[in-house]
């Protein structure tokens, strides 16, 4: 009996495993009030300064709705509330999933690649063509950068 259940573990994704040992750590906290309470809290003060982290990385360089969804999904390991919101994001994320690998959408991929690499070279060609390995062709663009910092590019 030991030894099949050490194979069904092994077979177990990395994945699978951490879910199983988190669920078991919850359940074991479940039959306590006061852990409950105390794990309930400690999850939402995480969760809700990661969704805090990401609106800040909103307004500043940095991965905001990935931090914020990432916030949403600690928060949903124990809130109803917080599953609902994310349950549009699981949706659109599947139908994305199911565009990106269709038969379909790949072709299409593959043509507007080409496309914009042929377009790309051309206009990398044309520029060579004209003024060669230099910057003259940016002049409009560099010299008011050159004026306003007194440099000469």
């Amino acid at each position: 009996m030991k030894t099949e259940n050490v194979e069904t573990k092994e077979r177990k994704s990395f994945s699978d495993r951490l879910y199983g040992d988190y669920m078991d750590r919850r359940n074991a906290a479940r039959s306590n009030r006061a852990l409950d309470a105390t794990w309930r809290g400690i999850i939402l003060v995480v969760g809700l300064t990661i969704v805090g982290i990401g609106i800040f990385f909103l307004l500043f360089p940095g991965p905001g709705w990935a931090v914020i969804f990432f916030g949403l999904i600690v928060l949903a390991t124990e809130y109803a509330w917080a599953q609902r919101m994310l349950n549009p994001v699981r949706q659109f994320s599947s139908r994305l999933v199911r565009l990106f690998v269709s038969r379909e959408y790949r072709a299409k991929r593959s043509n507007v690649i080409l496309v914009v690499t042929i377009v790309i070279v051309v206009i990398a060609y044309a520029y060579w063509a004209k003024w060669g390995a230099t910057m003259r062709g940016f002049e409009p663009i560099l010299v008011p950068i050159e004026k306003l910092f007194n440099l000469e590019i």
